[in-house]
């Protein structure tokens, strides 16, 4: 059985505005099961609402308007398995709601603008994931996003999208640098016509110290089940790799990276799901092959992450006996 880490798994999403971090986020609680996940949107800790925000002419993404000391203290009661007093920012009207209560479960997913800003924060995950997509594409989700969800008029979106840009930069972007795994998604050339949100091309930069596992056969397969490449791995240097997913990946390729990386993944595979790749686009559900192949690769390192801090639990008792029998204090 996968996650029986006596502490829950930390996971970090960061992104700029309209990333992709919700859709992101939610289709891993879907794949994962709401019973195992604990899911906080950072945006909570914000210190001024949408109207303070205005009047005091600073933005949400300006780390002085998030209590970042707050989400930190919390961040590491979460990774003890302590239960937090947590505040509640309504999206739809831009105001607080009354605080609650919110234990850990086996992963505790964090998602927001800032999860990797402070060395401090930094240290307290286990698997950290910067969110990258073309800016195009992410200008877009942003708006449609605002327009349905937040009660914003186009205008509104794009104005503050312009009032954003220089914290975005200097604040949120830089922190790309810092994490894990950074997933980009981008357009392929059909795009512009199609608009079609499930055929996103994706590329994943992989820098967290458990390799991606050898997909050399799943990749023959995949290409075999496409007629091309549809997959790509690059094993850089320093420990950095890369996997290109095309867009147009085939099902029959699909289920070959699913099978592999499940071959991987074998004390969790009670977790496999058809849900996988589900997304929701507007008010239509829909399922993109890349985003599945892309969750595959998060849960695989959700589930070694857990393994390896099962293994460092069942080390420390053993280094305590060590270190008392070199001290003498038995």
């Amino acid at each position: 059985m996968p996650f029986r880490a006596g502490r829950p798994i930390m996971l970090c999403l960061v992104g700029d505005s309209g990333a992709g971090k919700s859709t992101l986020s939610n289709g891993c609680v879907a794949l994962l099961g709401p019973e195992r996940v604990t899911d906080i949107c950072l945006d909570d800790y914000h210190s001024l609402d949408r109207v303070g925000r205005a009047q005091h002419k600073i933005t949400a993404l300006h780390p002085d308007c998030n209590h970042l000391d707050l989400v930190a203290q919390h961040v590491a009661l979460l990774r003890r398995g302590e239960t937090i007093f947590k505040p509640i920012y309504d999206h739809s009207d831009g105001t607080f709601g009354p605080p609650e209560l919110v234990a850990p479960k086996q992963i505790v997913l964090i998602h927001g603008l800032h999860g990797l800003y402070t060395p401090e924060l930094e240290r307290l995950w286990d698997v950290s994931v910067f969110l990258d997509p073309d800016p195009e594409l992410r200008i877009a989700w942003k708006i449609k996003r605002d327009m349905s969800k937040r009660g914003y008029q186009r205008a509104e979106v794009l104005k503050q999208l312009e009032e954003r840009r220089h914290d975005s930069e200097a604040y949120v972007m830089p922190q790309r640098e810092k994490a894990d795994i950074v997933i980009s998604f981008f357009p392929p050339p059909e795009y512009a016509t199609s608009q079609d949100n499930t055929q996103l091309n994706v590329r994943i930069t992989l820098r967290h110290p458990i390799p991606l596992p050898d997909l050399k056969d799943a990749i023959a397969a995949a290409e075999g089940a496409n007629g091309k490449a549809s997959l790509k791995l690059d094993r850089g240097a320093e420990g950095t790799d890369v996997l290109e997913i095309d867009g147009r990946i085939s099902d029959a390729a699909t289920q070959a990276i699913d099978n592999r990386m499940w071959e991987h993944m074998a004390t969790a595979r009670h977790l496999r799901s058809d849900r996988v790749g589900v997304f929701q686009d507007g008010s239509e559900q829909r399922r993109s092959n890349p985003l599945a192949v892309t969750q595959l690769v998060l849960t695989y390192y959700l589930v070694k992450a857990s393994a390896l801090a099962l293994k460092q639990e069942g080390l420390r008792p053993e280094a305590i006996e060590a270190v008392s029998l070199l001290t003498g204090r038995m």
